[in-house]
């Protein structure tokens, strides 16, 4: 059964107007054009340095918080409330997730770049959380977080409401360097991967439904599910004092799931 030819695949949204090629590409074409200059005038350390210390200013409060947002265990929360309302975007949100894995884990196995703190030396830069070393090219977190926002930007939304999505995601990726963990490139590369991976599967999905069968959308949804909760009584992401932030965006996704969830399930 495919979800096509179900109430549960109808879109309130319709009648806005569709997405333009500014939304679509102005992301990932300034991301590649400010990795090319940040490489070619040799100052993505320079760069680092100062954001990295300006932003200590905020407090490590806000920006691990931020940077939480970007974790792929709580940002894999955010799809719950679209199960049994949105079948399309939940099917997105699945080709999404394979294009941003093999980037984000393709290219830091290519490139294996040090992070920060396997560069520079100790007491030079602000470090909120645990000491990464390794795999620094693109940041994951940056890469997950520009998913998200690039599959919401991309569906029928007012203007408004992608300009906040945006600016959240900027924020996140930006949390990355104030942690002291990534490089302004690795952000940047994240910004470029996790978008167009969201343009790809966005691509994909109008010519290959093959996620829509209702019971793919029924497993997936027990899986999420599942991690849901395993997220909120197993999962520590190292960052001190994030863990009632995480259960909050959790339980009201979960929440906000239910009625969804009921109507995938209810004819079982």
């Amino acid at each position: 059964m495919d979800l096509e030819a179900n109430p549960l695949s109808s879109n309130s949204s319709s009648a806005s107007p569709p997405v333009s090629l500014v939304w679509m590409w102005g992301v990932p074409l300034f991301a590649a054009f400010a990795l090319a200059v940040l490489l070619a005038s040799g100052g993505n350390i320079a760069l680092f340095k100062f954001l990295n210390h300006l932003m200590a200013q905020a407090g490590d409060v806000l920006w691990s918080h931020l940077t939480t947002l970007g974790d792929t265990s709580l940002a894999l929360m955010f799809i719950l409330p679209l199960f049994g309302r949105r079948p399309a975007l939940v099917w997105q949100f699945f080709l999404a997730a394979i294009f941003a894995t093999l980037w984000s884990h393709g290219m830091k196995n290519l490139f294996a770049s040090l992070r920060p703190p396997a560069v520079l030396q100790e007491g030079s830069y602000h470090l909120i959380g645990p000491m990464f070393e390794h795999s620094s090219f693109p940041s994951g977190h940056t890469t997950t977080i520009f998913v998200l926002a690039g599959l919401f930007c991309l569906q029928r939304l007012d203007n408004r409401l992608r300009f906040v999505l945006l600016l959240t995601a900027v924020l996140v990726g930006l949390s990355r360097i104030a942690c002291g963990v990534h490089w302004p490139v690795d952000v940047l590369g994240g910004m470029f991967g996790g978008w167009l991976s969201a343009v790809a599967a966005i691509w994909l999905s109008k010519r290959w439904d093959a996620g829509m069968n209702i019971w793919f959308q029924r497993m997936l949804a027990l899986l999420v599910t599942v991690s849901a909760l395993w997220s909120v009584f197993y999962y520590d992401n190292g960052l001190p004092g994030t863990w009632p932030f995480q259960f909050v965006i959790t339980a009201v996704c979960l929440g906000a799931s239910i009625k969804g969830q009921y109507r995938l399930y209810k004819n079982v």
